[in-house]
């Protein structure tokens, strides 16, 4: 071969064959890109704030001048109306948060996401997983696909309980409580109150805020810093008490603060976490954290060299249930992030990331009921349990410190709770089968919410239920599925055949687009929140 004759690739034509190659070049990516979207993943949009806030649908994101907040709100009722701002702080500051009503409104599209296809028997779903899926009740048009977590799978006996999940499976005779995974569990949380979020001048604001929810005892212990720091500068003990009614943990979202739905029969929420970075300022440290909720005293305590959590009945300290470590990770001099976390019937001590010492404990549901209720499970009956435990007593929280401390990033969550609600006319979309008219009858109690309805699954039957529950049209009272889906795959009320799964959500790869002008249309992302979706 001569220097410099050009090399052409094996099947290369030249001329007018290359229009050819192009084109057949195209039509099989064009295949592939179907075979892919149609077998592997696939794009959905959020329409609705039932997700939120682990996935938010078309909402407006409200930014607080004074504290630098942004609280997504959902679109009310009444569609696409601009809310007043000050009727968003007259509900902000009914919690005590020190939102402002001369903040900043944007109005944000949903979030954007991609979802990988199930492919049985290689990848199904889990537990606690987000899934897309063909609405039951309404399996075609454009409210088909719907998006909640998996709770409930094949051949088990579901029960929803005080907001927890009891699930008995097929040939056992005990309710088991279901805990998320660790990586569920750090996603589920919901803010109720943060130190980062403070006023900057609560002097100019139009309206009275009464400040921080702990209260100091002596007042006089405590030093307020810049950036919601706390100090105690003196040797003795000092206590800091969370102020409930100014403060409310229940199960209230921002979210749904203007919702005429969305913030009814609100419950006390008792399953909490405390976050905070503490700088010790001398060794003979200590701090102590506790919990008063169901009848039990819950406590969590840290001291040089150890950490330790307990629990006990109120009014009984002997029968404390205890575990405690040693620890060399929280010194004098050091700033140290430290986790307490109460939920799903266990708690446990996180310290710089790391779980260090934890406990759980295995009630029923009768006994969780009771407790909850403050009532003895002995001749009492589950009916009695039931109504009692719908008033639940809010949760007392006490902090209290030995020695100089100084805290910071101090912030105050509480868990998912999933509510109890009764069937209403949006049930009943389509009519029941005979024989389950008796189960889809409006006025009774959500489906797996009470033992006289609990969700029974069968074969390839799943629940779901939306993380904002309070807002979430879902397996607790979804009614009668459609003629086409009773007839063609399965007539059973309440659940989602698993002919109906489309996949699992996996990623928020164009997170709530917002415009780059006031009336322009949502095009750029928020970068910032593109993120796997747990």
């Amino acid at each position: 071969m001569a220097e410099g004759t050009p090399i052409r690739a094996a099947g290369t034509r030249t001329g007018e064959g290359g229009f050819v190659d192009t084109i057949q070049s195209l039509i099989v990516a064009f295949v592939l890109a179907m075979m892919f979207r149609g077998f592997v993943v696939e794009g959905f949009v959020i329409p609705t704030g039932s997700m939120a806030p682990t996935l938010l649908g078309e909402h407006w994101l409200v930014r607080s001048i004074q504290t630098g907040t942004e609280v997504p709100v959902g679109l009310d009722g009444s569609g696409r109306s601009r809310p007043e701002p000050s009727r968003l702080e007259d509900h902000a500051l009914g919690r005590g948060q020190p939102l402002d009503g001369a903040g900043v409104l944007r109005r944000r599209l949903g979030d954007r996401i991609l979802v990988c296809k199930y492919i049985w028997p290689f990848f199904q779903p889990d537990r606690f997983d987000v899934a897309v899926f063909k609405n039951p009740t309404l399996p075609d048009g454009p409210s088909a696909n719907y998006i909640k977590r998996v709770v409930g799978l094949p051949n088990e006996t579901l029960w929803i309980v005080d907001g927890d999940i009891f699930v008995k499976a097929a040939g056992e005779d005990e309710f088991i409580v279901q805990r998320k995974p660790a990586h569920v569990q750090r996603e589920s949380w919901q803010e109720v109150w943060t130190s980062t979020s403070l006023p900057v001048a609560p002097e100019r604001r139009t309206r009275r805020w009464s400040g921080p929810p702990w209260l100091g005892s002596p007042s006089a212990a405590w030093e307020l810093g810049p950036h919601g720091a706390w100090r105690k500068p003196g040797d003795g003990t000092a206590v800091l008490t969370w102020d409930g009614d100014r403060y409310p943990i229940d199960d209230w979202s921002d979210y749904n603060m203007i919702s005429p739905m969305g913030q009814r029969g609100l419950t006390p929420v008792r399953d909490i976490r405390l976050n905070f970075t503490m700088t010790p300022e001398q060794p003979g440290f200590e701090t102590t954290f506790q919990l008063v909720a169901d009848s039990h005293v819950f406590q969590f305590r840290i001291e040089e060299g150890s950490a330790e959590v307990s629990m006990w009945p109120v009014g009984d300290p002997s029968s404390a249930e205890q575990r405690i470590v040693g620890i060399d990770s929280v010194q004098a001099g050091r700033a140290s992030a430290i986790v307490f976390q109460r939920m799903d019937q266990s708690m446990s001590i996180s310290i710089n990331g790391k779980e260090v010492v934890g406990l759980q404990w295995n009630w029923t549901p009768l006994e969780r009921l009771a407790y909850t209720g403050g009532k003895g499970t002995e001749s009492t009956s589950t009916r009695v349990l039931l109504d009692a435990a719908s008033r639940p007593t809010p949760p007392e929280l006490t902090w209290s410190f030995q020695g100089p401390v100084t805290l910071s990033r101090i912030g105050v969550h509480r868990d998912l709770f999933y509510q109890r609600p009764v069937l209403n006319q949006r049930s009943m979309k389509n009519a029941p089968i005979a024989g389950q008219e008796a189960l889809v009858q409006p006025g009774t109690p959500g489906y797996g919410t009470h033992p006289d309805k609990l969700a029974v699954l069968g074969p390839g039957e799943y629940f779901v239920l939306g993380d904002n529950t309070a807002r979430s049209l879902d397996s607790r009272l979804w009614g009668p599925p459609s003629p086409m889906v009773a007839t063609q795959l399965n007539p059973h009320p309440f659940i989602v055949d698993r002919r109906l799964l489309i996949g699992k959500a996996w990623l928020v790869y164009f997170p709530a687009p917002h415009a780059p002008r006031k009336g322009g249309m949502g095009l750029i992302p928020d970068f910032g929140r593109i993120r796997f979706i747990r």
